[in-house]
C-alpha cells in the first residue's frame, strides 16, 4: 500500500474525516469508458486477480505436497509460536509479547486490550496513548491482510474505534519510517534465518497543480487509477476539492497490498548484518522458523545495517513473500517464488514435527477458516 518519492510515512492527519468503518457518501459513476479501461488494465495485472483464482494452482500444489509427506497439513509445526502455525485465526499478540520481552529494541512497544463493552477497554487504550503518543495503531487481535488496522490521531477516534469492534485489539505505538515485510525461514539445524523475500512498501501520492480535482488526480494517475474504487471510498468527502499547487496528498496510510499499498521488490537489499539481526529477532520468539515479518526502519540503508528496526507484526506460514507483487512480475515468476515457499514450508514443518512441534490437523484448520469468513465480516 504505497508508492511515492517519498516512501517515509508521517503521522500528519489525513485529509479526510469520515472513519473507515463509516458508510462513504455515493459517488458519482465513472463514464463506462473509463470503468471499462481500469478493468481491463487490472485484469491484465495478475496482482490484481480475485484472491481466489489466483491461488487455484497454489492450492492444488499444497495437497500435492501434502500427498508427497504423508501428513497434508505438516507444514503447521513451521511455527509453534502462532496457533495452527500462524495459518489462519492467530492471536498476533501472541507472538508480540514474546518479542517485546526478550528483545524489546526490535518491537514497536504494543498491548492487548481485551474484548468486551465496558469502559476498561477505553481506559486502556487511552492510558497507552498518554504514556506513547499520538497518533497510536489499532488493529484486530485476530486479524489478516490489513483487516481492521486503524491509525487513531485523538482520543475520540479510539472511542469510536473500541465502540464499534468488540473484540480483542492490539494498541500499537506507531512508528514511523518506511516500511518492510521480510520472509525469514529456519531450519532446526542451521544457525541464521534465511531470507527468502524482502519487499519495500511505499504509499501511493498524488500532487495537485492547483487545476484538477482529487478525483482527477488519482484517475491520471497510472497506479492509484487501477484502484481507484478504493481511493474514491476512503476519500469520498474530498475528490471533488482542488488540491494546491505543489500539495502533496498520501492516499493510503496501512502497509498492506489490499488496501492499496505498492510492494517493490528489495530482496537485493540483504546483508550479512540485517540476517543477523533477523536471528536475533527469531530468537527472541522461541517457535517462530518461518513467516513474513512486517517490520519498519528509519531507512533502507538502516534496513541493511539490520538498524533501528521495529517489527510491527509477525505474521505465519500462509503469509506471502510478497516481492512477487512488484508491478511487472511475470505471472509464471510468481507462481515459481510462491511454489518453492510452500515446499520450504513443509520441509521446515516436518522437521520441527520430528523434534516435537504440535501439527494441527485438517478438521481444525477447516473450522479456523469457517470461523475467520465470520470474523471478516465484522472488520474493514
Amino acid at each position: 500500500m504505497n508508492g511515492s518519492a517519498d516512501r517515509r510515512r508521517t503521522g500528519a492527519a489525513p485529509q479526510s474525516a469520515r472513519q473507515p468503518w463509516e458508510a462513504p457518501p455515493k459517488v458519482p459513476a465513472l463514464p463506462w469508458r473509463t470503468r471499462w479501461s481500469i478493468r481491463l488494465d487490472r485484469a491484465r495485472r495478475w496482482e490484481f486477480w480475485p484472491a481466489w483464482l489466483y491461488y487455484l494452482p497454489i492450492v492444488a500444489w499444497i495437497l500435492l505436497l501434502g500427498l508427497r509427506h504423508l501428513r497434508p497439513t505438516v507444514f503447521t509445526a513451521a511455527n509453534s509460536a502462532l496457533d495452527a502455525g500462524g495459518v489462519v485465526g492467530e492471536h498476533k499478540f501472541q507472538a508480540l509479547a514474546p518479542l517485546q520481552h526478550n528483545a524489546p529494541d526490535l518491537a514497536a512497544v504494543c498491548t492487548r486490550i481485551a474484548a468486551g463493552d465496558g469502559p476498561l477497554r477505553h481506559t486502556a487504550a487511552l492510558r497507552f496513548a498518554e504514556v506513547h503518543g499520538y497518533p497510536v495503531v489499532l488493529k484486530p487481535d485476530i486479524g489478516q491482510r490489513g483487516r481492521g488496522v486503524f491509525i487513531a490521531r485523538n482520543a475520540a477516534a479510539v472511542h469510536d474505534y473500541l465502540a464499534r469492534f468488540n473484540g480483542a485489539v492490539i494498541a500499537q505505538q506507531y512508528i514511523d519510517g518506511d516500511e518492510f515485510g521480510i520472509f525469514i525461514a529456519r531450519m532446526p539445524d542451521q544457525p541464521q534465518v534465511q531470507v527468502l523475500s524482502i519487499v519495500h512498501k511505499t504509499f501511493p501520492q498524488v500532487t495537485g497543480d492547483g487545476q484538477r480535482s482529487l478525483q482527477q488526480l488519482i484517475l491520471d494517475d497510472a497506479r492509484a487509477r487501477l484502484i481507484a474504487d478504493t481511493l474514491f471510498a476512503r476519500w469520498a468527502e474530498d475528490l471533488q476539492r482542488v488540491p494546491d499547487s505543489g500539495e502533496s496528498i498520501a492516499l493510503v496510510e496501512i502497509g498492506a497490498h489490499c488496501r492499496g499499498s505498492l510492494f517493490l521488490d528489495a530482496t537485493a537489499r540483504v546483508t550479512p548484518a540485517l540476517v543477523a539481526t533477523l536471528t536475533r529477532l527469531a530468537d527472541a520468539v522461541p517457535g517462530y522458523a518461518f513467516g513474513r515479518l512486517d517490520l519498519r526502519a528509519p531507512s533502507i540503508e538502516h534496513l541493511q545495517r539490520g538498524d533501528g528496526l521495529r517489527v510491527l507484526e509477525l505474521n505465519g506460514v500462509t503469509a506471502e513473500s510478497a516481492h512477487i507483487y512488484h508491478p511487472g512480475t511475470p505471472l509464471l515468476v510468481g507462481y515459481a517464488a510462491m511454489f518453492r515457499q510452500w515446499a520450504l514450508a513443509f520441509r521446515v514443518g516436518a522437521a520441527r514435527a520430528r523434534d516435537g512441534a504440535p501439527v494441527t490437523g485438517p478438521v481444525e484448520l477447516l473450522r479456523r477458516f469457517v470461523t475467520d469468513l465470520a470474523r471478516a465480516r465484522q472488520w474493514f
